[in-house]
């Protein structure tokens, strides 16, 4: 059977896959009272449907959460209260609509859910809170058909029998896809792919496919560096294939750059955007698929065979999170500008300088054309970054580099291979609960103090789990390495005060500006989102299910950690007043909203994900609250 077909044929897992995002859906629904669900429904224990139906049975802290749509129907799912985070969580599917006039029962999908939750609101509350219906229910239906991709692939993921370190991390990158986004319904969704191109490429096959070579007249290319991209990434024999292609095109190398392309840019986007370019030889095609690169979990960067030094990011013009996977020159500046300033601080502080270490960013091109708007998608189309990896941590066997992203995953059986290796390896074949939450706090505590150190100094980089990997050294986590510079924020008044330098960030005229924070509390805010529920609460969530311990064991370590970091000499008082009242006292925290941004949205978007914060109970003061 060829690979192709074997997803037509294994309804089951389009089944699996359907039900993950489902449950993702539900629960993004009542977290955020998106239109006012939570208002609107009714909890209760009374089925209202026909007795003999599967769902009429209700287990241990289950409820009925029934959202009446008139005319005697209703849709109806089973929850639990949720003591953190949101109220209530989806126990269980089916979501069902009722009719108990027709005394019958209708098992729903996540398209028909949302279609018939969209049905029951009035013509303003609906263009209010999802204008974008349609397409969100096309990217639902994406994300099932990619989540079913992405589960198909973990059976050679699993099979896999790499040994060396380098490869290690390739495998964590590759394990780490399959989540993505974590509690995102539609995070897996490649907006733009075919099945093929995802199994082509995308992180979960590890594939190996050659890049195309593009040469650019030098005067349409906006650079921060005179290297030649080619020298970092392409062995003696790709270099010897990539001159000779460039002499037979009669390229003067002089007056053109040689730039890498995404072979599916190539095919679907370059056509397109750049067609007055390659008909005025502005960009001539020199070579296709040259070299050997696989992905990592973020698509676009990948990393070339037998070098894992230096990763390329190039941009693909698919939808992802609902953004273009872009490559803006704006973004490639506003991340080596972030680096510095990481640097800088890092010098000024003995702790950093201990725990910190940074991908160097600093090295990209980009095209660039004068005449034009340089904030416009088509630049972001044809650019390229170059990540260095830092070289005394690969070379050093002792060390292991671990995605914070890859310990938020579980593969089909429930079970997290990549904490479950580093904990035998720490602890031995014995290792328990006492033991997991033991390295779950060793976690925690490196990520929080480090945050509380730079947050001191007015700076937050974005802490989710994709863009943070453990330095992990003889089995004990002793630094973090950054990676992904553009999206470093900042509170002005702080920076200054401890003599540092405001970068120099290039912001499109007219959109919001997260990078600069006019408070602390709003600085903190990226922190208590990407830094404690994307990333630390996916991990504990994983290992939730993983080692069956409850959610409160994780809120305590967590709170543990966070009071723990208030004793640390040398904070500012100031500083140390916001991380404890916004921490630990405050009656709410911020979220990071999903759904809404999505359904809100009315035009593309361009290369910037939809955003929005909402609220919920701070989760450590329910805890305090639970315990007492």
């Amino acid at each position: 059977m060829m690979e192709a077909d074997l997803l037509e044929k294994e309804h089951p897992l389009l089944h699996r896959a359907e039900q993950l995002v489902f449950c993702d859906l539900i629960n993004a629904l009542l977290q955020e009272n998106l239109a006012g669900l939570l208002d609107r429904a009714r909890i209760e224990r009374t089925w209202p449907g026909p007795a003999a139906h599967e769902c009429s049975e209700l287990g241990e802290g289950e409820q009925y959460l029934r959202l009446p749509l008139g005319d005697e129907r209703s849709l109806v799912v089973r929850v639990k209260a949720a003591p953190f985070i949101q109220p209530y969580k989806l126990s269980r599917l089916p979501a069902v609509l009722v009719d108990q006039r027709a005394n019958s029962v209708q098992e729903l999908t996540p398209i028909s859910f949302m279609q018939r939750f969209a049905d029951a609101l009035s013509a303003v509350e609906r263009q209010a809170s999802m204008p974008n219906l349609q397409d969100f229910q096309q990217e639902l239906r994406d994300s099932i058909r990619h989540t079913a991709l992405s589960m198909q692939a973990s059976t050679s993921l699993e099979q896999s029998e790499q040994k060396s370190d380098d490869a290690a991390l390739l495998q964590a990158e590759r394990f780490s896809a399959m989540r993505d986004r974590p509690f995102h319904p539609t995070s897996r969704a490649k907006r733009g792919w075919s099945d093929e191109d995802y199994r082509t490429y995308s992180a979960e096959y590890g594939r190996a496919f050659g890049l195309d070579w593009l040469a650019v007249r030098r005067d349409y290319v906006q650079a921060s560096t005179a290297q030649d991209v080619a020298d970092l990434i392409l062995d003696e024999a790709e270099k010897a294939r990539l001159r000779q292609a460039v002499r037979e095109a009669g390229i003067d190398e002089q007056r053109y750059l040689l730039m890498p392309v995404h072979p599916w840019q190539t095919d679907h986007v370059l056509p397109a955007f750049y067609r007055e370019e390659l008909a005025q030889r502005i960009c001539v095609p020199v070579v296709r698929g040259l070299g050997a690169f696989r992905p990592t979990s973020s698509v676009r960067a990948l990393v070339p065979a037998g070098c894992q030094r230096y990763h390329v990011k190039l941009p693909i013009g698919i939808y992802s999170l609902g953004a273009l996977r872009l490559l803006p020159p704006r973004y490639l500046h506003n991340g080596a500008k972030g680096q510095q300033l990481l640097v800088s601080v890092a010098e000024k502080d003995e702790r950093l300088r201990q725990r910190l270490r940074l991908c160097d960013e600093t090295n990209w091109w980009g095209y660039h054309d004068a005449a034009a708007d340089p904030f416009a998608d088509k630049p972001g189309h044809l650019a390229c970054l170059i990540r260095e990896y830092p070289a005394d941590l690969l070379r050093d066997d002792a060390v292991q580099l671990i995605p914070m992203s890859g310990l938020a995953v579980v593969d089909p059986q429930g079970k997290n291979p990549v904490f479950a290796a580093w904990l035998r390896a720490r602890y031995g074949e014995d290792a328990g609960v006492a033991e997991v939450l033991q390295l779950f706090r060793e976690i925690c505590h490196m990520l929080i103090d480090t945050s509380l150190r730079l947050f001191c100094y007015g700076i937050m980089p974005e802490i989710h789990g994709q863009n943070v990997l453990l330095i992990v050294r003889d089995h004990q986590t002793t630094g973090l390495l950054l990676r992904d510079h553009d999206t470093i924020r900042l509170h002005l008044p702080w920076l200054a005060a401890a003599g540092l330098q405001e970068p120099a960030y290039r912001i499109k005229p007219g959109t919001p500006n997260s990078l600069i924070n006019e408070t602390p509390e709003k600085l903190l805010s990226y922190f208590q989102t990407l830094g404690v529920q994307v990333n630390l609460y996916a991990i504990a969530d994983a290992l939730m299910t993983a080692y069956a311990i409850e959610e409160a064991a994780f809120w305590r370590v967590i709170m543990s950690v966070v009071r723990e970091s208030l004793g640390e000499e040398g904070l500012p008082e100031q500083a140390r007043d916001v991380w404890k009242t916004q921490l630990l006292e405050a009656d709410t925290w911020p979220i990071r909203l999903l759904l809404t941004p999505l359904l809100q949205r009315t035009d593309s978007g361009g290369g910037s994900m939809p955003a929005g914060v909402g609220s919920t109970s701070n989760p450590l003061r329910q805890l305090e609250a639970a315990d007492e």
